[in-house]
């Protein structure tokens, strides 16, 4: 872990922030609702992450959920639950070289989530945890979402192999997707997504990919690293990756293995964000 710097600073639409970096990268960090990164980027640079204007009407519910951007952790699979509005203050502590976020117990969901950030180069790691605070088991997959700024390049790899009888992998689609979209490219090697401003939405998930995805955007590449264990069960018809495009931005969403948390239960999944220069 690297020494840090941290100061505080009001974003326009986010408001009040904790800022952090290691001289290389710098995060955002808002304190009057999420949890979330807000903001990634070179120190001084352009933000990676979307940012939703405060008048948009797209991605917001009635209640005050807001989709915001960012880096955030939901539940998988996903329902209306995921959807209640983190419109509440969160608390922040730093430990040594690490940040650690709490949000307040969801009311729908019955857990209480956290991450934990620390730097690591030109990258910062992230370890998302819930605790269940109900009287009941909760099946469920831990769900780290990153909401890229328009105007990239995703790419997927795809695990390779050679002779065997078994299939190696299998995409997942979502009812509105068009497979024949021309933001969609398939190859042997991988899956090539580029953001267009297009009317339609489209999501895709991959049972097991390389566990390395990229979104090219603005002459940075941005890199989401995360383990994969094929032998577990997963989501979504077994999703362990999952991407979703539209007009406005880009989600890169990876998920852990699906498993029973316990009452007074944790688990967690880590994600690697990396920034570097194309």
């Amino acid at each position: 872990m690297e020494k840090i710097t941290t100061c505080f600073k009001d974003h326009p639409v986010h408001g009040k922030c904790l800022y952090a970096d290691n001289g290389k990268i710098e995060i955002g960090i808002p304190l009057s609702f999420g949890i979330r990164i807000a903001h990634l980027s070179f120190v001084g640079e352009k933000n990676v992450f979307f940012e939703q204007p405060l008048d948009a009407k797209v991605f917001t519910t009635e209640d005050g959920w807001r989709l915001r951007g960012g880096h955030r952790l939901w539940l998988a699979p996903e329902s209306e639950k995921d959807y209640h509005p983190d419109n509440d203050a969160i608390e922040y502590g730093i430990e040594g070289e690490k940040i650690i976020l709490t949000q307040k117990p969801d009311p729908r969901l019955k857990v209480k989530k956290s991450i934990e950030i620390s730097f690591e180069g030109d990258a910062i790691r992230i370890v998302h945890r819930i605790l269940n605070v109900s009287d009941e088991p909760i099946g469920c997959s831990l769900w780290a979402l990153s909401v890229m700024a328009p105007g990239g390049v995703e790419t997927i790899p795809l695990p390779q192999r050679e002779g065997s009888f078994s299939p190696l992998w299998h995409l997942t689609s979502w009812d509105y997707t068009n497979l024949g979209d021309d933001r969609l490219k398939f190859e042997k090697e991988k899956i090539t997504i580029t953001h267009k401003v297009r009317d339609t939405n489209l999501k895709l998930g991959i049972s097991h990919p390389a566990g390395e995805v990229t979104y090219v955007n603005g002459g940075v590449v941005f890199t989401d690293s995360f383990e994969i264990d094929p032998s577990k069960p997963y989501t979504d018809t077994g999703a362990s990756f999952e991407t979703f495009f539209s007009a406005q931005m880009a989600e890169i969403e990876s998920l852990s293995p699906f498993s029973t948390v316990p009452p007074s239960g944790t688990k967690e999944h880590t994600e690697v964000l990396r920034l570097k220069r194309q």
